[in-house]
Order: C-alpha cells, then sequence, then structure tokens
C-alpha cells in the first residue's frame, strides 16, 4: 500500500503532499509525513508518549500548529517516531506524539528544518477526501 504522503519539488526548501479521506487522517498523515522529513525512523519505538492539543482558526492553522509542536519537540531534543491523531476538527485537534531522545538517535537525522510555513497553504477536497502541500523552511 502506498504511502499517505510524498515529498514533492520545490524551488528552495521541501514540501511534502498528503492526503487523508478526513481532515483527521489528512493531519496523521502530513505529521508522519513530517517525521519522516526530520529522520529515518526505521525500527525506532517510542520510550515515551505525549499528548498534546492544538488549536487554531481553521484547518490550516490546526495542521500548520501540529507540525509546529512536531518541529518545537525536535528543537528540544525529541525525536516524534509515532503520531496519532484520535480526533480534529476545524479549530483544534488531539495529537499523540510517540517519542525517543533526539542525542541518542543523532545519525538519524536528516533534514534541519528552520520552520513551518503557510507558503501557498491551501487544504483541497479531492473525490476521495482531502490533500495538502505544506513547505518547510530550511
Amino acid at each position: 500500500m502506498p504511502l499517505p504522503w510524498e515529498f514533492v519539488d520545490h524551488t528552495a526548501d521541501y514540501a511534502l503532499r498528503a492526503w487523508g479521506e478526513d481532515f483527521r487522517s489528512l493531519v496523521e498523515n502530513a505529521a508522519r509525513g513530517f517525521t519522516h522529513l526530520l529522520a529515518d525512523l526505521d525500527g525506532l519505538r517510542p520510550d515515551e508518549w505525549l499528548d498534546v492539543v492544538v488549536e487554531g482558526d481553521g484547518r490550516e492553522q490546526v495542521l500548520i500548529h501540529a507540525l509546529k509542536e512536531i518541529l518545537r519537540l525536535h528543537e528540544d531534543g525529541r525525536l516524534v517516531v509515532e503520531v496519532r491523531v484520535p480526533a480534529a476538527d476545524a479549530t483544534r485537534a488531539a495529537l499523540q506524539l510517540g517519542t525517543v531522545d533526539r542525542a541518542l538517535h543523532a545519525d538519524r537525522l536528516l533534514t534541519a528544518v528552520k520552520a513551518v510555513t503557510y507558503h501557498g497553504l491551501n487544504i483541497a477536497h479531492e473525490a476521495d477526501g482531502l490533500s495538502v502541500i505544506v513547505v518547510f523552511d530550511t
């Protein structure tokens, strides 16, 4: 089964296209794709789970806040290796983030991301759900 996300060509930075049957799965798939941009996660299992709620004034802002939370944890020394999104709507998303100590897996780090951007961000309705392209400043 193909992954519900892919990296796409972008002129200067990295971009990720994700899709899902509904907004909850779109957030989950975009977050999972983002974690794979940051590091090689093959075989890693979480040693800690964090429950996080992000809020926003619309779906795009909720999505960006979810991705920014993963980046914040990364900058604070925690590498997110598993993502679950049990609930999400137009104003909030509940995230369950499985993490490991980033310092113990420094050899697996791939891309240094400075920021999650709103550049060209638009959640699109597709025949089989929703899709989005998110650009990351590196």
